[in-house]
């Protein structure tokens, strides 16, 4: 029964953060940016970050493969309500991808179809149940090149098998290069119409790979030529931007469209341009327009900018003097709704920002994301234009997005050394965004030890809660943030409780975090506090796995047959977590093997049940 290992587990709110540069780097494949993009919304709260992230830990891409920590974050992003999270823990469960959860798989797979999202259902037959590891193996059979192995599986599994993305074993051979394996997948049937969750094609990514030979492969299989992501981009596109002479012909010789547009308005030779390929920008017929002081025309690189913003956020400064001199409009917005003051902060280009304050630019003024120069300054870690616009008076106070505090923005994006700058400027210290989450929340969560310490000699408070009533301690101990844990472990914040009753050192028990642990007990912390579901401390580590917290919490004088509220001691949790090691290392402390719980059953009994041999020796 799920309900009975229930413990209060890493719980995040729902973000507000902006992930579209995390999501540009998905669209691109580029895995390892989206790892270091989605690191910091993710610990400072937000769903939809952390679990982005889950699946790129799931699958190993952009960092090594760490299911532990996928399974962690998805059900922290589940538990929010997120309903892809919700239906990705459900999936992972019923492959034991994922061991431990506050809920059965059944459980999050209603709460997925409640918030809309319609998941597989678990499949009774055993046989089905472990075509996923499989399917998985196809997929890095394909991305490995091992040709052999992937014609044994291709004889059980489909084709067209996806990952979570969406992608397919002939997405990853492309990706990889692995033109053997394009020809096999090809010859086996592999669509080349079927896009990824990104709404890439085959096509697409062999256009961005640079594989001429591959790309040629495709078309004369019939892939469509023009077939555009989510952003608009062809195959033409991708392939001028990164250069590829041979890959363009090609991409022309077979009827592409040198004149289609994305939806910013650029055309494959505006992305060459971009790139800094002149020649081939020339060759597909790429001609700078800039007006004198309107917008540039329709499809040029800067499509809907002025030349005021162009020289503005190119920081040519002969340009932008010029047009200043003429005049041009300092209020006059893109299609973002940006001026050239929030075009040049964002591109730190210094030496335009201070000319147009000087010029009377207006320092708060807003784009249609209700970002301002100085938010955009300071996502950016543009230090010298934070400062300029502070000085120009730009408002420190006022939120960025939706409702982000100025100094969140600066954790999230790790530009923290923005803080003390930013603090002078009149930021709140205690300013918090829609969930409740504070610049203190975020920085613990982070163990910047040092931001820690400058909010709270700001006036920081260490007791505010968020909207789950998580104290900035309870974050950092969730994270195993030692330097934070010791700047905030304090009487007044010790034993504060979150909604479902965990403090700080229950939720850094269940997470298994040592330094932590240690941190918070030699502080004082309460070992008997309960959370909601009467689980302890030593509740927590045993229902997850953590041996190494036990002998610190045993050594604490933990209660040792304890029971939570489905009558649960710390060695049912341990046995029905599949760990040996924590059950005999609680045996060995004296825990009893006699207890009953509420549904009549010994940690013996339900060790009995499991297939574990060596739980069952144990009790022998």
């Amino acid at each position: 029964m799920a309900a009975a290992a229930a413990v209060c587990l890493l719980v995040f709110p729902a973000g507000a953060a902006d992930l579209e540069p995390a999501r540009d780097a998905l669209r691109r494949h580029e895995y390892e940016r989206a790892v270091s993009l989605l690191g910091p919304p993710a610990r400072a709260g937000d769903a939809e970050a952390a679990f982005q992230l889950s699946q790129l830990l799931r699958y190993g891409r952009g960092a090594p493969r760490d299911l532990p920590e996928a399974c962690r974050l998805l059900e922290a992003s589940a538990t929010t309500g997120h309903a892809r999270a919700a239906g990705s823990l459900a999936a992972m469960l019923d492959s034991r991808e994922c061991t431990i959860s506050a809920r059965a798989a059944e459980e999050w797979r209603v709460l997925a179809r409640n918030k809309g999202y319609a998941p597989p259902a678990a499949s009774e037959d055993a046989t089905t149940a472990s075509a996923a590891p499989s399917a998985e193996l196809l997929l890095r059979a394909a991305r490995g090149g091992d040709l052999a192995q992937l014609q044994r599986l291709l004889d059980a599994l489909p084709v067209d098998a996806t990952d979570e993305f969406g992608r397919t074993a002939l997405m990853h051979a492309i990706e990889a290069g692995q033109l053997p394996v394009v020809r096999e997948l090809i010859g086996r049937g592999a669509s080349l119409k079927l896009t990824d969750r990104a709404g890439e094609t085959a096509l697409l990514l062999a256009a961005r790979t640079g594989s001429a030979e591959i790309v040629s492969l495709l078309l004369q299989q019939g892939a469509p030529v023009d077939a555009a992501n989510r952003s608009g981009a062809t195959p033409l596109m991708l392939a001028a931007r990164e250069g590829s002479v041979a890959t363009c012909e090609r991409l022309l010789a077979a009827g592409a469209d040198r004149n289609a547009a994305d939806a910013s308005g650029r055309r494959a030779g505006d992305h060459a341009a971009l790139a800094g390929h002149a020649e081939l920008a020339a060759r597909l017929g790429y001609r700078q327009q800039q007006a004198a002081t309107g917008p540039v025309r329709q499809g040029t690189l800067q499509a809907g900018q002025s030349a005021l913003m162009i020289a503005a956020e190119g920081g040519d400064m002969k340009s932008l003097n010029a047009r200043l001199a003429a005049g041009d409009d300092l209020a006059a917005r893109d299609r973002e709704g940006m001026t050239a003051l929030a075009l040049a902060a964002r591109a730190g280009r210094a030496e335009a920002v201070a000319a147009l304050l000087v010029a009377g630019a207006a320092a708060d003024s807003r784009d249609r994301a209700g970002w301002t120069p100085l938010g955009h300054a300071v996502k950016a870690g543009e230090s010298r234009s934070v400062e300029l616009l502070l000085q120009a008076g730009a408002d420190a106070r006022a939120p960025q997005g939706k409702a982000t505090p100025i100094l969140l923005v600066a954790i999230g994006s790790d530009h923290a050394r923005e803080i003390p700058r930013l603090l002078k400027g009149g930021a709140d210290p205690n300013g918090a965004d829609a969930e409740g989450l504070t610049p203190l929340m975020a920085a613990a969560a982070a163990d910047d030890g040092e931001a820690v310490r400058q909010l709270l000699a700001a006036g920081a408070r260490a007791e505010i809660t968020d909207r789950h009533k998580r104290t900035a301690l309870w974050y950092a101990a969730s994270r195993d943030a030692g330097r934070a844990v010791a700047e905030l472990a304090r009487p007044s914040t010790l034993e504060a409780a979150d909604d479902e009753g965990a403090t700080a050192l229950i939720a850094a028990a269940g997470r298994g975090h040592v330094a932590a642990v240690r941190a918070l007990l030699a502080a004082g912390a309460d070992v008997r506090r309960k959370t909601k579901n009467g689980n302890a401390a030593l509740h927590a580590a045993a229902a997850a796995g953590r041996r190494a917290v036990i002998p610190l919490l045993v050594a604490a004088r933990s209660a040792l047959d304890g029971v939570n509220s489905h009558g649960d001691t710390a060695l049912h949790l341990a046995v029905r977590a599949g760990c040996p090691a924590c059950a005999n290392d609680l045996i060995a402390a004296g825990a009893s093997r006699s207890v009953r719980n509420a549904d009549g059953l010994t940690a013996a009994d339900i060790a009995r049940r499991s297939t574990d041999r060596t739980l069952v020796k144990l009790f022998d």
